[in-house]
């Protein structure tokens, strides 16, 4: 979904525009098989917690919708 413009970037709109953090959604473990760790990342959807994020690449930026309300309201 296109955005708008910002400065002549085209500005899209994803939901997928998430960014991993360091926090872990499940401890570390150096006894863990790779069964089990294959069941927990099915789980919990992946190793470490995501957030939404912008993107900036040479085609335009990349924003989650969460991100794009508070450019929005920033720019007003």
């Amino acid at each position: 979904m296109l955005g708008g413009l910002y400065g002549g970037l085209p500005i899209v709109v994803s939901p997928f525009a998430l960014a991993e953090t360091d926090e872990r959604l499940f401890p570390a473990s150096h006894n863990r098989s790779a069964r089990i760790r294959k069941k927990l990342l099915k789980r919990f959807g992946g190793e470490f917690k995501k957030v939404p994020a912008i993107w900036k690449t040479p085609t335009g930026l990349i924003m989650h919708p969460e991100r794009y309300t508070a450019f929005q309201q920033a720019m007003k």
